[in-house]
């Protein structure tokens, strides 16, 4: 079973029988994370990419006079 990384919320000294480590982050098993996931005291940690948008096509004349 492959692990993920949670992060431990704030208050909560101890996850899955171990006490939290200073970083607040624990890698458990989906099994290991279900008793404190649904208590809610640890949140999957998502790696957040900055998505940069698209550039917006530029307007052709027709489309322009359509919007007006």
């Amino acid at each position: 079973m492959s692990k993920k990384t949670y992060q431990a919320l704030p208050g909560v000294e101890w996850v899955n029988g171990s006490r939290v480590p200073e970083s607040r982050e624990i890698k458990l098993t989906a099994a290991e994370a279900r008793f404190d996931l649904d208590q809610g005291r640890i949140e999957l940690k998502e790696e957040r990419e900055i998505a940069v948008p698209a550039e917006a096509e530029p307007a052709t004349p027709a489309q322009a006079a359509k919007r007006r």
